[in-house]
Order: structure tokens, then sequence, then C-alpha cells
């Protein structure tokens, strides 16, 4: 125990010898070297999630197509948007689906999507669009490992709602079995996008973007959306059993609850909460003990450091 603190500096030093280019980046957004080896702030666990915790699971999460069978095994009364077709070239797309209301989605990042209304297609800007998509290892920018382990898919998902008229997005922040906190999305992704933080039980809150001392959004009025939180609070917690920390993310369409993705590096990880009250309720709340490198260490000094970590765990927790 005594050289606990040794190892975390040698580590730190080991860290910041391989991932110059993260390193940089972090200091330029927050200021100071990062404790990756001991981690005290919210950015500074996502820094180690991607340098230092190569779990599996991170990649099954990271592809949309693998996190709709995930979630199907897990909670099966939850139901996930149709997949009603997948492949690698967006011209073996059924000319019949691009006549329906669907999405066009790759499977291996964030914001590969493109909405079809009413068979309104252009194939040709499709098919420039997607190819961009397929060409790109997404996640490189900020170093979201498991991202880059996703083998590349195009896939047309049904619509089930639509952001610009009736669609509503929860998102529950959870660890292992615990809901951390949520937040109620409308007209996401377009110039009227709304956003309101919300606690396990639906009470507004303040949230990760809120600064101290900001008054708590109110949800808008006569928005009735209570019940469907709280059950997609209730599958976070069964979802995010044996998950140190993700966000876990359900559409709403007015009459049922979808399950959506699940995000284990919520904006890039490269984001510490405004407030100081949430971020230390969210690193209370992540049971940084469930992650797959502190279960499942490799040898070496690798080992050793776990064994430091674990430690420092134990007291941070007592």
């Amino acid at each position: 125990m005594f050289a606990d603190p040794l190892i975390f500096r040698a580590t730190n030093a080991l860290l910041y010898a391989q991932n110059r280019r993260f390193l940089r980046r972090y200091r330029r957004q927050f200021g100071g070297r990062p404790n990756i080896a001991n981690p005290q702030r919210y950015s500074e666990r996502m820094l180690w999630r991607k340098l230092v915790d190569r779990n599996p699971q991170f990649v099954v999460f990271c592809d949309k197509l693998a996190t709709k069978d995930f979630i199907q095994r897990h909670c099966p009364s939850l139901p996930v948007p149709r997949t009603l077709w997948a492949g690698r070239s967006a011209d073996e797309i059924p000319g019949d689906l691009l006549r329906q209301d669907v999405l066009v989605k790759a499977n291996h990042g964030s914001s590969f999507n493109y909405r079809v209304r009413a068979g309104q297609c252009d194939r040709a800007g499709l098919r420039q669009e997607t190819e961009q998509w397929l060409q790109r290892v997404y996640g490189t920018e900020y170093g979201e490992w498991a991202y880059s382990q996703v083998e590349p898919k195009l896939f047309v998902e049904e619509a089930v709602g639509d952001a610009e008229q009736d669609l509503i997005e929860f998102q529950v922040r959870a660890s292992n079995g615990n809901p951390l906190l949520g937040s109620v999305i409308g007209k996401s992704k377009t110039p009227a996008q709304w956003w309101v933080y919300l606690d396990p039980d639906g009470v507004p809150t303040r949230g990760m973007e809120d600064p101290a001392g900001s008054a708590v959004k109110p949800l808008p009025p006569g928005l009735d959306i209570i019940e469907p939180y709280r059950r997609a609070v209730a599958f976070a917690r069964q979802l995010s059993v044996g998950v140190d920390y993700a966000r876990f993310d359900f559409m709403w369409n007015g009459r049922e609850l979808y399950g959506s993705e699940i995000t284990v590096y919520p904006a890039g990880g490269i984001f510490d909460p405004a407030d100081a009250t949430v971020h230390a309720h969210l690193l209370a709340g992540w049971d940084l003990r469930q992650a797959h490198f502190l279960r499942t260490p490799p040898g070496g000094w690798w080992r050793l450091y776990a064994g430091a970590l674990n430690r420092q765990w134990r007291i941070t927790t007592s």
C-alpha cells in the first residue's frame, strides 16, 4: 500500500509517454496534466477508459447492430427499431425500402444517419454520403478505442417516430444497476432542440451542462413523459448490471418505448460536469470496481498497477 503512490506516478509517466497526442488535447481542454493512473475527475476516468480499459463489451456497445442484439437478450420486453436491411453498399438497398419512412445508418460511429421521409431519397447523394461513412475509422480523433474495433456496415432501420414532430429521447446514465442521472430531449438534433435533466424518479434536476447556481429547467408545460421515463430507468437498471458506467438511450413516440443505443464515451469523453455537486454525484456512483481492467487485469506491471488502483478504490469508497 505504501508503494501505491509510486506505482501511480510510474504508470502516469508510462501513459504520458505512450499517448502524447491525447495528453496535449486534454491539457488544451482542461489545463494541467490529467491523473490517468488514479483518476479523480469525470474526464480523467473517461481518459482512463480510453487508454487503459480495453473492455470487449465496449466494442459491442459501439456497434449499433450488436447493441440491438444485446438489448433484446437482456430485456426481451423492450422493443428496438426493426432492422430492415444490412449490407456494405447503399446501391444494394432494395428500392422499396427507400420508398418508406426509414433511416439509413452506419453501425460504427455517431451521427451516421440519413433520414428518408415518404420515399424522398437522392440515391446518388446517399451513395456519396454512405461511402464517406464507411471509409472513416470513427473515434480516432478523441481516442475512442472501441469504435475502431467495429466492422463497418450499413443498415436500414424503421422510423419509429420523427424528431421534428413527436419523438422524445431519454438518456439514463447508470453504473452496475444504479441509475445516476437522466435527461429528456425533444426535437433532437434540430434547431428547436430542448433538453431537461431528471433524477431517476423523473424530477427535474441540475445536470451535466448546468453551472452551479443555475436554475433547474422544468419540463415543457403539458408534457406527460414520467411513466415511460421511469420505465426507461428500470430498463437501464437491468442493462447496466456488470457495466461500470454508460449512458443508456431510449426513444418514446407517444405510444411505445424503444431501446436505442448504449454510449460508453458520452460527448467524446472530453467533458466534465459544470456543477461540482453533479460531478461528485456521478463520481461516487460510478462503480469503477466493475471495470473490465480491474476485474481481469493483464499480467506484469499492469497487474501490479491494477492492485494499487483496487486498493485506492476500496479506501475511497469505505
